[in-house]
């Protein structure tokens, strides 16, 4: 179903001091903050988590619905108390149960809900009711469906059945103590069957057993930092899980939002902070909901008497006394949140003609962030480029060319753009390495003048505030520093400014995957007299569900490689001594990999090994050996080199964290699998450029004077 007019517009939605800008179609959301929003208040809970009926096909032991709740909701009354509650300014619906998908007319309430009210409808559901042939009346019509996964291994026959019609789905996984050993492959699975996401719930009850210690929130953490796919904690976590997180609860209060944020309406129509609240208020229509959320808000955010419960009380705790260092606009992409970040393709060719040619051949069928369009299917397939996940790929949300580089900007945890990093290879430019799940970038552009004083006059041009543009002079050369926020048309306004600014002079422009300061801009422009030497190679990263299949995948690509030298460490592999490194880049990415192009003599070798955890006995738990830090730092100085910049730190589980800078990182590779053979430790590794910044510059400054 093809989505109506008003799903494509934002709609404008007042916190506490602050305005989120929403985007019912895509998820997009847009949260600014600043002087003009601190008088904003509330004026509805941002989503309703709907509970349409209470009957269910399962009888789970875990399940926070009231079994002896009736089901008082028909079509007609929750169309009309969701249209309601739409008019007055709620954002989202998350439909649940019981199980929607046993709701008399669910079918029918989605499909008029989609096309009379700008709501984004999504659903979970344990997915046991969704067959092929069923499915179809939904289609297009919901924002995300979210599979609540159990032992029943029918699941998985679902997530084909949706992955099948293009739906966006998720998964919802309880996290008690018994399911951590396990997930990290579930993930693995997960990913390879398409899931977009996966939400992590905590365990609310009375039995401590299934609570997770701290050791078991450690461990969480470090398995959702080396997810193959987004992961997000349920609020109920609160902060005990030592993960970053985009807000520090509902307005950065701390408090989890229920009875807030959200409320949760139940099949007998009363209202609740949350599903694990008991009792609530009348809620047979959105008067009475509106009603009791504007003058009983302080009862329904009181947290849950149940053991488990993260929510603190909010006493005061609103934006009056939040810090106000945070950014005032903050964009992510998500059916109420993800674990995203921006992904960046930065492809720089030989001439401007040569950019303008590889985007006439997409821009044609370009829309953004939609799935790829045939034609680009048929382009990729053409010129051999075609990657594994080709029926699952995402057109950018920005595809432009500035000079002779040609940009593309989404929002996605992987790679979201392999195919058309390959065919700028192919085609002849140079990917850029870095810009995958960037949570900070920043747009660096230089504009080469007649003159220094012609620089310092077009560096006092003023800037609309949106681009936080910072000048800086090189001799004749104006450079430019802007952070991106990935606002839509943030970056083609961009580039209409810079070529209005540049007016015919020699412009060009890099990302960096990083906050840029002033003082580590002047401090890289201080050394630009000073020679780096370099050394063109390519890293590949190769990645699979199981540990030994990316490996086995490394080794089997390098054995394919004659013209340059190859170092393989774990599913790592470094090519050096290249001088052409077109072919296997392309190569690369059709088997999956990513690809990064290193220029600089000097790279910094990073690792992470890991001892295996020792075997089981009766009655104890398994014990995580710890890596003799010290002992280690001894063993590698004295096989690598006297002065070789070494780190070495203690990490989660035991792990150690290596850092070597050096120009012979095939060496270092080699010294560190040594050094992880002898331990019988796992290792991950990755080869990056320590002066990345320094080396954006320096390749700008060459650039406009070509």
């Amino acid at each position: 179903m093809p989505e109506a007019p008003h799903r494509q517009l934002f709609r404008d939605y007042p916190l506490d001091g602050a305005l989120l800008r929403f985007h019912p179609a895509s998820g997009t959301s847009i949260r600014i903050e600043n002087a003009q929003t601190r008088h904003l208040q509330r004026v509805a809970p941002r989503v309703a988590m709907f509970g349409i009926t209470n009957k269910c096909n399962l009888s789970c032991d875990f399940c926070s619905r009231d079994v002896q709740r009736e089901s008082a909701w028909t079509l007609d009354s929750a169309a009309q108390v969701l249209q309601d509650l739409s008019a007055a300014g709620v954002l989202e619906v998350a439909f649940g149960g019981g199980e929607p998908f046993a709701f008399r007319g669910f079918a029918d309430l989605v499909q008029q809900l989609h096309e009379t009210t700008p709501l984004a409808l999504n659903v979970t559901t344990n997915g046991l009711l969704i067959r092929p042939g069923t499915f179809a009346a939904y289609a297009g019509c919901l924002g995300q469906v979210r599979i609540s996964l159990y032992e029943d291994p029918r699941w998985r026959d679902t997530a084909q059945v949706l992955s099948s019609y293009g739906q966006r789905w998720g998964a919802n996984l309880l996290v008690d103590a018994a399911a951590l050993k396990t997930l990290p492959s579930l993930l693995a699975e997960l990913t390879a069957l398409g899931c977009h996401d996966v939400s992590l719930l905590s365990y609310i009850g009375a039995d401590m057993h299934r609570h997770l210690t701290a050791q078991g929130r450690l461990q969480l953490a470090a398995i959702v930092q080396d997810a193959p796919l987004p992961c997000r904690l349920s609020v109920c976590f609160g902060n005990t899980v030592p993960l970053p997180r985009l807000f520090d609860g509902a307005d950065g209060s701390g408090d989890c939002g229920a009875g807030v944020d959200f409320v949760s309406i139940t099949p007998d129509q009363r209202m609740q902070g949350c599903s694990f609240h008991d009792g609530g208020l009348p809620a047979r229509n959105a008067q009475e909901i509106l009603a009791g959320w504007q003058h009983q808000r302080s009862r329904l955010a009181q947290p849950s008497l149940r053991h488990g419960c993260a929510g603190r009380k909010r006493a005061g705790l609103l934006h009056a006394q939040r810090a106000h260092s945070e950014p005032s606009i903050r964009v992510w992409q998500a059916f109420s949140g993800n674990n995203s970040g921006e992904c960046v393709m930065v492809a720089k060719f030989d001439t401007i003609s040569d950019a303008n040619s590889y985007l006439a051949q997409l821009l044609p069928a370009w829309k953004p962030e939609a799935d790829y369009a045939p034609e680009w299917q048929q382009l990729f397939q053409a010129q051999a480029v075609a990657g594994p996940g080709l029926a699952y790929g995402e057109m950018p949300r920005d595809l432009l060319a500035i000079g002779r580089s040609v940009l593309a900007m989404g929002y996605g945890l992987e790679d979201q753009f392999p195919e058309l990093r390959a065919l700028a290879w192919k085609q002849g430019a140079a990917s850029m390495s870095g810009g995958i799940h960037s949570h900070e970038v920043t747009l660096l552009a230089a504009v080469r003048t007649a003159s220094a004083d012609e620089a310092r006059k077009l560096a006092a041009v003023e800037w609309a505030d949106e681009f936080q543009a910072r000048p800086f002079i090189y001799g004749d050369t104006l450079l430019l520093v802007m952070g991106l926020m990935g606002q839509e048309g943030e970056l083609e306004a961009c580039k209409r400014s810079l070529e209005a600014l540049a007016d015919g002079r020699p412009l060009a422009v890099e990302v960096h995957s990083d906050i840029v300061s002033s003082e580590s801009m002047l401090e890289v422009m201080k050394r630009l007299g000073a020679q780096i030497h370099q050394t063109p190679r390519l890293v590949l990263q190769f990645w699979g569900g199981d540990p030994a299949v990316a490996q086995k995948k490394a080794a089997h690509f390098a054995q394919r490689v004659t013209e340059a030298e190859v170092t393989v460490a774990a599913a790592c592999v470094l090519i050096s001594g290249l001088s052409r490194r077109k072919r296997l880049a392309v190569l690369a990415y059709r088997q999956g990999a990513t690809v990064g192009a290193l220029d600089a003599a000097e790279l910094q070798v990073s690792a992470r090994l890991v001892l295996p955890e020792l075997p089981k006995q009766k009655g104890k738990r398994a014990v995580q050996p710890l890596i003799d830090i010290e002992l280690l730092q001894d063993e590698l100085r004295l096989s690598l080199w006297p002065g070789v910049p070494l780190q070495v730190e203690q990490g989660y589980r035991g792990a150690a964290q290596v850092r070597v800078t050096s120009t012979q990182p095939e060496r270092v590779l080699e010294t560190l699998k040594q050094a992880a053979q002898r331990l019988g430790a796992t290792t991950h590794f990755w080869v990056s450029e320590p002066q990345a910044l320094a080396m954006s510059v320096r390749r700008l400054l060459a650039e406009v004077r070509k």
